[in-house]
């Protein structure tokens, strides 16, 4: 704010010798304007005088958005503004306030959680100045105030929370910020308007434990979903074998699982029974009667008689 005075005080300085070195050098060099020399002199001097007024300080421009806060031989003498505003020299001190919303960005700030994790908060507060001689006489720098009451709410507020219920409820947070420095705000003529924190910042180290937690957590809920679709399918089978008689399950036993268990290349298969009734015309200890062809339980084609009836034929021939 200072430095805009100073800027514009300069350029209206600059702007009072232009107009003077202009109208000295336009009656010169126009003789018929002489005769109203003495109007022009007096328009300019007391143009010359109102700008040196405010470049003194002495008259002071105040905008719609902003007050004036007088206060004369040291009491609180008025709130002025919009407008041009003459303040006594020596006599009168005075204040400028902007009423419009500001931002003000809080440095970064280290807290700690309740699961003893640290923390840090990037944090924004959006405020107006409501009463402006409230805001000059009640506090001293309100914006510094302000963000210390912040930063000690903030470290409250973490000390009673765990990390994940900090990332979870941020939102309430800023609402909790709001409520808790309003009272103490309002009495310094200052209207919160948002609080909102930004960024949470934790070690890395915190981070990468988190991350496994959370991919430990998907695999588990995976691993129940593959379960639940296990026991579905089991339910199905249990339900469907419910309704078959003995011979249908031997017969879906004897083409479809013993099949799949003979696809490995070391996979032996034992059939826990006697073997059949040998056919007529084998006699008992031949190398024929002792052969038994697994593939005619397991897939359609000749029976084991058959088969035997065709080796002697070929033999013969």
């Amino acid at each position: 704010m200072k430095e805009n005075l100073a800027k514009s005080t300069v350029v209206e300085a600059e702007i009072v010798f232009v107009i003077v070195a202009f109208t000295v050098m336009f009656l010169y060099f126009v003789p018929a304007a002489r005769q109203y020399a003495d109007a022009i002199v007096t328009l300019l001097a007391i143009f010359v005088i109102i700008q040196l007024l405010r470049v003194f300080g002495i008259i002071r421009e105040i905008k719609e958005y902003e007050r004036l806060v007088v206060f004369r031989f040291g009491h609180f003498h008025r709130v002025s503004g919009p407008g041009w505003i003459v303040i006594l020299p020596i006599l009168e001190k005075a204040n400028r306030l902007d009423l419009r919303v500001q931002r003000m960005d809080l440095p970064p700030q280290e807290v700690i959680t309740a699961d003893e994790i640290r923390v840090r908060i990037d944090t924004i507060v959006y405020y107006r100045v409501k009463d402006p001689a409230k805001a000059i006489i009640k506090v001293q720098e309100f914006q510094e105030t302000v963000s210390g009451y912040v930063f000690a709410a903030l470290r409250d507020i973490a000390s009673n929370l765990t990390l994940n219920e900090l990332y979870g409820e941020i939102e309430k947070v800023n609402d909790i910020v709001k409520v808790k420095i309003t009272p103490m705000t309002s009495d310094w003529g200052l209207e919160i308007i948002d609080v909102e924190v930004q960024n949470l910042k934790i070690p890395d180290t915190i981070q990468q434990a988190m991350h496994v937690r959370r991919q430990a957590k998907e695999e588990w809920a995976a691993a129940q979903y593959q379960a639940r679709a296990q026991r579905t399918l089991i339910e199905a089978l249990a339900d469907a074998a419910s309704k078959l008689d003995d011979k249908a399950l031997s017969y879906l036993y004897i083409t479809e699982a013993i099949p799949k268990l003979a696809e490995g290349a070391s996979t032996k298969i034992i059939f826990p029974t006697n073997f059949p009734q040998m056919p007529q015309g084998v006699e008992k200890g031949t190398d024929e009667a002792m052969t038994l062809n697994l593939s005619g339980l397991l897939h359609e084609g000749d029976t084991l008689p058959e088969k035997l009836a065709k080796k002697k034929k070929k033999t013969t021939e």
